[in-house]
């Protein structure tokens, strides 16, 4: 069974993909392992195919991997959230795209993402990630600010309507700019990319308990059917067509 762990930042999908890639390049950072063997991937200089067990891929960077019944271990990362930042800064900073295993990062210990398959363990997953990134947090184990407790607390509350910064603003009595700031800061991504995500969180919910795709754009505060699968589309890959309770493609999994 293919899964799917979707966090607010960070997206991660470990399976087989049954067909090959065409060549492409997409607004995020990307890391693709094959679990077992190798994937062919073409070199866009040359025009030639050739094997690699992962690639580290820098935000719009065109590639095309050929991963069919390879199972591989893909991650995407926001890059202007505080890991995708990070990795921008310290791994990727003067390479578009970096071979794996790599002497700029870490390495993914496949026994440990097994392990926290099998318990459903996303926290301990999360840090895993982070492990192989190096990643510092200065602000992790700081309380968030009441603030932006407040704001969360109103998206989850809202989501099924349409959410401004002017209405945060109000709420919280911050300017636009210092709440924009200070989201991202406590949060580690910006405020309408939480929101976007909890939406897609609140929807996929629903329809992996049985609901309709239409009822589940309404409850998630999308204007209809139609955004709530290009945004499903555009965020993980897949339509949520697919993304059923019963699917034999995915299982897919929220971590809060």
């Amino acid at each position: 069974m293919n899964q799917l762990i979707l966090w607010k930042d960070i997206r991660l999908f470990i399976g087989q993909n049954p067909r090959p890639t065409i060549g492409h390049s997409h607004p995020i950072v990307q890391l693709v392992v094959a679990i077992n063997g190798r994937f062919k991937t073409r070199v866009p200089e040359t025009g030639k195919w050739i094997t690699q067990k992962g690639l580290l891929i820098k935000p719009n960077h065109p590639h095309q991997c050929d991963a069919a019944d390879v199972p591989i271990f893909s991650l995407d990362i926001d890059p202007d959230t505080a890991l995708g930042e990070w990795v921008l800064a310290y791994v990727l900073k003067d390479y578009p795209i970096l071979a794996y295993p790599s002497e700029h990062f870490g390495q993914v210990s496949f026994e440990l993402v097994n392990n926290c398959l099998q318990s459903d363990n996303w926290d301990k997953l999360y840090a895993h990630i982070e492990k192989v990134f190096s990643f510092e947090d200065e602000h992790r184990q700081k309380p968030k600010d009441e603030r932006i407790e407040t704001i969360i607390r109103h998206i989850h509350n809202n989501i099924h309507e349409i959410i401004s910064t002017e209405q945060l603003t109000n709420i919280c009595f911050l300017s636009e700019s210092r709440l924009l700031h200070l989201f991202k800061k406590e949060m580690g991504l910006p405020i309408r990319n939480y929101i976007l995500w909890y939406r897609l969180k609140v929807a996929l919910e629903h329809i992996l308990n049985g609901g309709s795709l239409t009822e589940a754009a309404h409850m998630a505060g999308f204007s209809d059917q139609s955004h709530f699968t290009r945004t499903c589309q555009k965020m993980i890959g897949v339509p949520p067509s697919i993304i059923t309770k019963n699917s034999k493609f995915v299982q897919v999994s929220f971590s809060s």
